[in-house]
């Protein structure tokens, strides 16, 4: 198992937790929950959850003991499956997981491994674990409850903030971590980005990295992702914006709070990306680019300039969703 179970759990406490003041019938303190799965493998003693339609095949499979539902969509449901009425079916569902299941490999054991090398001037807080072949290097700061996993490198005078989880093979240096944030394997942070300028020849002089980068708290950093160091200024990635894995974060970008970054985008040097942004995979941003407030950006988008608040836009070279769909119908009917 990957996971540590915590159940059981009656249908009435899974509900006073993860919907507090929620009002249910008496029976739900008679329904012993023994898990959670998907809506058409859930059974009757298992709880699931239904926000989408599309999301159900054949409504007679359902055989969940409980589903939490969008009011729209209870009709759907079998009259012995209790509706508990939400507006957000997935998250509550994630707290509901949460509950049940615990990942071993982020329990904490509290325990420094004999065969981890901390240097000196390491400051650690209460309940820190640091498991084998992890390097924490001179003036490193540690918070309570973080975890850092085999063979990832901590470089001086890093700060990692508390509940924080860095997974193996990291490399973390040059930077401000804060609390509540997660660091899959492989992640590499604050090291020089690409940063070249000419002399009167035609070699290439690197530029000086002096900057650092900022992680803000509750965010989360997918596999291989790579953020480099400022090079005067500082890169940020603010408060609640989740990376997928394999992405790439240039020197002196800035990223809003609550955005979402799927797999194998590019963001070059000194773009600066507003709050509430969702990027699709192997989008590309052009240095500079300034991206507003509650934007969309397809998957694949070549961005060579910048966008206001409030857009969506695709295409290589990107633009406007609108502009985009009408040119590939003329496209399509010129065929």
């Amino acid at each position: 198992m990957f996971s540590s179970y915590q159940g059981p759990y009656k249908l009435n406490d899974i509900v006073d937790k993860v919907l507090p003041g929620y009002e249910y019938d008496i029976t739900f303190h008679d329904i012993l929950i023994t898990g959670v799965d998907s809506i058409e493998n859930a059974n009757k003693n298992e709880v699931t959850y239904l926000s989408n339609k599309s999301y159900l095949n054949d409504p007679l499979s359902i055989n969940a003991a409980a589903c939490f539902v969008t009011d729209d969509l209870q009709h759907l449901l079998p009259t012995d499956t209790k509706p508990i009425i939400t507006n957000f079916p997935e998250s509550i569902i994630a707290d509901v997981i949460n509950l049940f299941y615990k990942d071993i490999n982020l329990t904490q054991t509290n325990n420094i491994s004999n065969l981890a090398y901390l240097d000196e001037d390491v400051y650690l807080e209460e309940s820190v674990t640091i498991n084998p072949s992890a390097v924490i290097k001179k003036g490193v700061s540690i918070g309570k409850n973080t975890l850092i996993d085999s063979n990832t490198v901590i470089g001086s005078n890093v700060s990692v903030g508390r509940n924080v989880s860095i997974g193996s093979n990291c490399s973390i240096k040059n930077c401000i971590i804060g609390d509540n944030v997660i660091i899959h394997p492989g992640v590499c942070i604050g090291q020089d980005g690409f940063g070249y300028v000419k002399n009167n020849k035609t070699y290439l002089k690197k530029f000086p990295h002096i900057g650092k980068v900022i992680v803000q708290n509750d965010t989360e950093i997918g596999a291989n992702s790579s953020i480099d160091r400022g090079s005067i200024n500082d890169t940020i990635i603010g408060q609640g914006t989740k990376i997928d894995n394999q992405v790439q974060i240039a020197h002196n970008v800035i990223i809003g709070e609550s955005c979402a970054i799927a797999g194998q985008v590019g963001i070059s040097g000194s773009v600066k990306i507003g709050n509430n942004v969702m990027i699709g995979g192997k989008a590309g941003i052009k240095q500079h680019t300034i991206i507003g407030d509650n934007v969309i950006i397809a998957a694949g988008a070549a961005v060579n300039r910048s966008f206001p608040s409030n857009k969506k836009i695709a295409g290589n070279p990107a633009q406007e969703i609108d502009l985009y769909h009408h040119e590939l119908s003329i496209c399509y009917l010129k065929k």
